[in-house]
This record gives C-alpha cells, sequence and structure tokens, in this order.
C-alpha cells in the first residue's frame, strides 16, 4: 500500500460508462447530413505498370459525384522522414497489393461499388521483390526505378532505403578469445495490428476550404499534419477530430485513407464518408515488418557472453516514410539485456513490393527478442547450462554500457529473478488442463526483453470549473486507459475525489498539441504536462484566495477541496467560492503546462511459458504465462495488469498463428479474420503478472512505460518452452502443428541414422 489517496489506486476507466453501455461514439458512428459515401480502388498486383486506366463508365453511373485517378491529384510525393507517397499510382505504378489506384465518392454504397466495379485498369505485370536478401544486395528489380530522386537515409541504393550500424569494443578480437562461437539465423512475417475497428473517417470541406476530420486515430496531429502535407495546404486548414478509438497497437497513427477521402471531399464539395472493409484494412494498413536476424556469439565454456555480431534486414514494403527512425532506433535491443563489451549492430531497412510496414506494438521488439532469446537458450542448451543461469550471469547491470549507454539500475535482474521465482523455475510442471489422449510432452521456456522508454513533448491545461472540479484538456487521446492516470495524478495532486475531474482530448484546434497514444510513452509523458498544469492552477487558486482571506499565498495550503490558511485554519474557502469569486479578481482561473521530451526511461520484462505439446498432432496448448514488468510505478494497478495481459495473448498470436504469408509472386494473404487467425478465449491460459515497483528517476511518481513490454518477450518463451518440449528447434515464426510434426519426424530421422 502507498501513502497516496488516489494514485496508485485501482480505479476503473474513465471511459468505461459509455462503452458499456454502447453510447461511446466510434469513428463509423458519425453523424453528417447526406454524406457522399468514399471508396477506393486497389492494385490486386504486388507490382505493376498501369498500360491504362477507363474511368468513363464509372463517371456516369448515377449518383456518382467525383472519380479521382492519378493524374487528378496533387503532384507532390509526400511522407514523414522520406517523401516518397504519391496519389493514386501517380507515376503509373503500383507497388504493392492494396496500393490505391482511383477513387469514388458517390450518393450511396450501391452507386459507388458499381462505379469502383466500372473502372477498367489495364496493368503490366512486373517481377516483384520479395527476397530480402537479394533486395538488401542489389539484386533483381526495383522497386522504386526513380530511387535517385527520394531523399533516403544513408548509404542508400537501389533498395535499400537506409544502412545503419552501431558498435562498441573490439569484436574479432574478442571472438578469438571464444571457446565456442554460435551462429543462427531467424526470420519473422508480416503481422497485421489485429485490431477490432478497421479505418473509418468522415470528412467536411468548409466554404473556405477548411477540412474536417472524423477519424479513428491514437495521433489526431499527426494526422493533421500530413494531410496537410499531402494536400499541400497549411494547417490551419485541416482540423482532426478523434473519435473513440476501437484499437490501434500504432496500426492508427499515420494517414492512410484520410488525405485520400479528403481530397474527395474537397474536388466534390460534400463530406464524404469512407469505411474500410477488413480486407482492405488488411491489406492497405501497415502490418509489423518482416524481419531478417542473423546472430553470430562467442561465449566461454562456462557461459560467459564476449562478443556478438548482429546483422539485419528490415522489411519495410513498398513506401518508407518513417523507415530511417523505425530501425535505426531498434538496434541497441539486440544487445541490451546482456553484458556485452565487445558488440555490433548492422541494419538494412529495404523496399519490398509489400504492404507499407510501420509501427505495430512494441516494433521491431518480438522480432528482435524472439531471435535473441531463442539463440541464447540453444547456447545454454548446447553448453550444458541452465537457461536461468546464463542469463543471471550475463545480465545487464547497473553501470555496465551498453549501445543505448550506461545501466541506470538493476531492472532486468530484478525481473528475472521475480519471474523465476513466480513461475516455479526449477520445478516440475504441475497442470490442471487436461490432456486428453497419449503424446503430450511438457515444457518451460524462460525469455527476457528490453524496451527503451521513449517519451514526447506534451501540454495539456486545467481548469477550475464553478463547482470546484477540475477539468483537464489536452490533444492526446484515450487508447489505453491513460486518461484516467492523468485524471488521478490531478484529484491526487489537488487532494480532490477522482470524480472530480474530467480529461477531454479535444480537437486539433482548440486543444494543446500534445505526444501521441503509442510507444508506451503517454502517460509518462503526459503525466509530467498534467503536473505542470496543475501546479500553476494551484498556484493562480491561491492568488485569488489570498485576496479574499486577506492572508499571503504562501500561507494557504489547499486539501480536501478546500483553501485554508495554514497559520489561522478557520479562514478557508472552497474552491468552488474561489472559482466564483475569480472572475472578478484574476479572471477565470487556467492551469497551463508544457514539458519537453524526456529522457529514456528503460523498462525489463521477462517472462515464463509452460507448454504442453502432442507428438502425434503437433497441437500446442500454451498452460501458463507468467510475465514480470518493472512499471517503475503503477499510477492504475488494474489498468496495468490489463495491459500486461493483453500484450501476453498477442505475443501468443504472434508465436503460434499471426502472419500475412507472402509467396514467390508477391502475393499476400491472411486478409479476413477467418485467414488471418488471432487467440480468442479458449486460447487464454494461467496469466501471472508481477509488477516490479522499480521507481524511474525524473518521471512523474516514478512511472515507466508500459503497453509495450508485455508482449516483446512472449514469442520467444513460448517458442523456448515449445523446444523444451520436444526437443526441437524453430527459427521462423509463427509455428503451426504441421511445423512441429515436421521437425519432430526430422529429428526422429536423424536419431535413426545414428
Amino acid at each position: 500500500m502507498n501513502e497516496f489517496k488516489v494514485a496508485g489506486k485501482n480505479i476503473p476507466r474513465y471511459d468505461l460508462p459509455d462503452k458499456v453501455v454502447g453510447t461511446a461514439k466510434f469513428a463509423a458512428d458519425v453523424t453528417a447530413v447526406q454524406p457522399l459515401v468514399g471508396l477506393i480502388l486497389r492494385s490486386p498486383l504486388p507490382h505493376a505498370r498501369i498500360v491504362s486506366i477507363d474511368t468513363k463508365k464509372a463517371k456516369e453511373i448515377p449518383g456518382v459525384r467525383t472519380v479521382l485517378k492519378g493524374n487528378d491529384c496533387p503532384p507532390h510525393l509526400f511522407g514523414l522522414e522520406i517523401k516518397d507517397m504519391c496519389w493514386l499510382a501517380r507515376d503509373g505504378y503500383v507497388r504493392y497489393i492494396g496500393d490505391p489506384v482511383a477513387a469514388i465518392a458517390a450518393e450511396s454504397i450501391d452507386a459507388a461499388q458499381a462505379a469502383l466495379d466500372s473502372i477498367q485498369v489495364n496493368y503490366e505485370a512486373l517481377e516483384p521483390v520479395v527476397d530480402l536478401l537479394e533486395a538488401r544486395d542489389g539484386k533483381g528489380p526495383l522497386v522504386h526505378e526513380d530511387w535517385e530522386k527520394i531523399g533516403l537515409g544513408p548509404n542508400r541504393e537501389g533498395n535499400v532505403i537506409g544502412r545503419y550500424e552501431m558498435a562498441m569494443g573490439d569484436v574479432g578480437a574478442a571472438m578469438e578469445k571464444a571457446d565456442h562461437i554460435f551462429e543462427h539465423t531467424f526470420q519473422t512475417p508480416y503481422a497485421h495490428s489485429g485490431y477490432i475497428e478497421p479505418h473509418a473517417c468522415t470528412v467536411e470541406p468548409g466554404a473556405d476550404g477548411k477540412i474536417t476530420i472524423w477519424t479513428t486515430t491514437q495521433a489526431p496531429f499527426v494526422i493533421r499534419d500530413q494531410v496537410a502535407a499531402a494536400l499541400g495546404i497549411t494547417l490551419t486548414k485541416v482540423k482532426v477530430i478523434p473519435t473513440e478509438i476501437g484499437g490501434g497497437f500504432g496500426g492508427k497513427i499515420h494517414s492512410f485513407v484520410e488525405h485520400i477521402i479528403a481530397l474527395l471531399a474537397l474536388k466534390s464539395g460534400r463530406t464524404v464518408r469512407h469505411e474500410m472493409t477488413r480486407e482492405d484494412d488488411h491489406n492497405g494498413v501497415g502490418p509489423r515488418q518482416g524481419l531478417r536476424i542473423h546472430l553470430k556469439t562467442g561465449v566461454t565454456s562456462d557461459g560467459k557472453i564476449l562478443a556478438r555480431e548482429t546483422d539485419v534486414i528490415v522489411d519495410h514494403g513498398a513506401y518508407g516514410p518513417g523507415a530511417p527512425t523505425q530501425a535505426s532506433s531498434r538496434i541497441p535491443m539486440f544487445t541490451s539485456c546482456y553484458n556485452i563489451p565487445d558488440c555490433s549492430v548492422t541494419m538494412a531497412s529495404v523496399y519490398t513490393n509489400g504492404p507499407i510496414c510501420g509501427s505495430v506494438r512494441g516494433p521491431c521488439g518480438p522480432q528482435c527478442f524472439f531471435a535473441t532469446e531463442v539463440h541464447l537458450d540453444i547456447i545454454a542448451r548446447e553448453l550444458g547450462i541452465d537457461p536461468f543461469e546464463i542469463r543471471r550471469k550475463n545480465g545487464i547491470r547497473k553501470g555496465d554500457t551498453g549501445l543505448f549507454g550506461t545501466q541506470k539500475d538493476d531492472g532486468m535482474l530484478k525481473v528475472l529473478e521475480s519471474t523465476a521465482k513466480e513461475g516455479n523455475w526449477g520445478e516440475a510442471i504441475e497442470t490442471n488442463v487436461d490432456l486428453e489422449g497419449p503424446g503430450w510432452k511438457l515444457g518451460r521456456g524462460l525469455a527476457v526483453s528490453f524496451w527503451r522508454g521513449s517519451g514526447g513533448a506534451s501540454a495539456c491545461t486545467a481548469r477550475l470549473n464553478a463547482d470546484g472540479s477540475i477539468q483537464l484538456l489536452s490533444g492526446s487521446v484515450n487508447l489505453t486507459g491513460a486518461t484516467t492516470s492523468m485524471c488521478q495524478i490531478a484529484a491526487e495532486m489537488m487532494d480532490i475525489g477522482f470524480e472530480q475531474v474530467s480529461f477531454d482530448s479535444g480537437d486539433t484546434d482548440t486543444a494543446p498539441e500534445s505526444i501521441h497514444a503509442a510507444g508506451s510513452m503517454l502517460t509518462r509523458s503526459m503525466g509530467a504536462a498534467v503536473i505542470v498544469a496543475v501546479d500553476d492552477l494551484k498556484e493562480k487558486i491561491r492568488g485569488v484566495a489570498a485576496e479574499k482571506l486577506e492572508a499571503d499565498p504562501d500561507d494557504l495550503k489547499i486539501e480536501g477541496g478546500c483553501v485554508s490558511s495554514i497559520s489561522t485554519p478557520e479562514r478557508s474557502m472552497s474552491l468552488s467560492e474561489v472559482a466564483k469569486v475569480a472572475p472578478g479578481i484574476s479572471g477565470y482561473i487556467m492551469g497551463q503546462g508544457e514539458t519537453q521530451t524526456p529522457a529514456f526511461c528503460p523498462i525489463y520484462t521477462a517472462q515464463i511459458a509452460e507448454v504442453a505439446v502432442n507428438l502425434d498432432s503437433g497441437e500446442v496448448k500454451i498452460l501458463r504465462l507468467v510475465c514480470s514488468q518493472d512499471v517503475g510505478f503503477a499510477m492504475n494497478p488494474i489498468s496495468v495488469v490489463g495491459q500486461m495481459e493483453g500484450g501476453m495473448l498477442q505475443g501468443i498470436g504472434l508465436a503460434l498463428m499471426e502472419e500475412q504469408p507472402r509467396d514467390e509472386a508477391g502475393n499476400i494473404f491472411g486478409g479476413t479474420l477467418h485467414e488471418y487467425l488471432l487467440p480468442t478465449s479458449l486460447d487464454v491460459p494461467e496469466l501471472k503478472t508481477v509488477m516490479v515497483e522499480n521507481k524511474a528517476d525524473d518521471t512523474p511518481y516514478g512511472m515507466r512505460g508500459v503497453g509495450e513490454p508485455p508482449i516483446l518477450a512472449a514469442p520467444a518463451a513460448i517458442m523456448n518452452a515449445i523446444a523444451d518440449a520436444v526437443g526441437a528447434r524453430f527459427f521462423d515464426i509463427p509455428v503451426g502443428p504441421h511445423h512441429i510434426c515436421e521437425a519432430i519426424g526430422k529429428k526422429s530421422e536423424t536419431q535413426k541414422t545414428r
């Protein structure tokens, strides 16, 4: 138990009532007067030249108001760090299945669909780029023939968007001292964010040329900026109103459709609504990047890691607007959990004819730790060392230096030891799960992970209402319950009840610009701005109260909804009374808080998985998952546990079922939730979460980020558990029953030939 009244307590989410009764308004619930229906025609081919496109029949269909193709759009390229994106195949090429080709606005869905179906596109199919090694090494065709005109990253060439490298020590010399050298290569596929609510938006054009966008987004200011840049208009001409959001996981940060629907609205002069189909969402919205990871590690016979070389290729798909940061910022992860004094990581981000890859929960993290933790497990088993002991022996400690800097504490060892204790490491596996029939083998696996803990500049206002309640306003949306934590902070500081504080995200015209809801950084970053805003509010409250009470502001305290004199407690007034007299003294009372981007705040997790594997069918049952996470301080413990459990379940998906596979012809599969399998309630095992409160420096209440870390180690822990059960290793994920049966068969054949 902590000493706080509101902070650190289990409080139901601020937005819970509306979502429970169904009154919360999501993007598809936005109403408008006689809106047009917007639809987008997308490429069925991964790589092709558009020989011709005929929209004449589409324009003749009754009810069709606007038909757009490439040459009807602004001529410039746009994007984030890299300006390589264009409107509707403007340069005459499509580069991935789902690449927008044309757009329709019509009076009804039937008219819009008929118009879309009538557009005749003649494609000349081109050889697609699908192999990451060939893309990096300059073999095969180019995704962008005009790559030299695009401002890419360092050492760019052909299909290479950029090459990045970090190194420490003398890797070659350290490798020569090693008793053993291990090398393994791992590969991971595209994986969709898997949210329930597909992308949807409504765009209304104003008579003055200003557009208002209602959309499901994690980042309203990012949408505003990207739409304005794509249209070539000023930011003041774009207003974004975020709706409730039915899941995002990083897939709702950037503009995938908003800029196209905005152009339809401007061209037609009418409000346009667009809802993505599940198939279009799966093909047209950025999945998790596919990675190829090669690891080479030198160790002593007793398991001490001396050196590691890591070579990574990141598949960014057909366009790489955020590729430089998405790639280079992940490099330290590959050596983050262990003290490896001599190490190097080289990384190349490449174009392929795949979907535009982007940020999905823990970007590049599950892929990284699947590789590094399975690799280390193999080393431990080969050397006859307990997997827990090899991690404890090499675990990074306070004062150690890695590619991310000097370690500030022993967070990694704390979560490792906590997980081993809670996960009964070294003991026999006990389960209440009914394992029908013969052939079941039990296994237990361990993995650790690291998240850098980024942050962002934030701003917030805090207004004192006439009834003494507090209204917070900021441009950050409520995705994971962060607004509840913000209200807790304000209530704690004001010494009032949680129910007396409310939070509003506003819109991009009225709310203070702030960090978006992603990257496990919102609560920590926004929390700092709330503290500054409430401190400012309290100072102004004391100033007004001092006038009425004829007291020194420094002699006043705010407690229990009242302002009173410390020296003469009988002189007091309520917050409501202060608010009511304020207009005649200083004006309405509003606190303002702005904070800069905070320093990185490392977060470690460790997980243990217990599994049962059927040697005959290859079926895998996850029996138990245990996760210890360094949360710093749990502002709302029940919310933190929810994030941890959600991340663990998504990790099950990545390990066993989730992928958007691509064949050699560039075709992407898994376009619906019938094909793209997600964990359901039937897949939920026993879950054990342990919050390690290792408070961080220079962060509100010592909080650390929460959302990203719990997914990172889960796939590796599960794969290590499967290997423990069946005695075979897997270097690609996800792993299905057919993979396990094949591996067991190969193992049996090998044993027969010995």
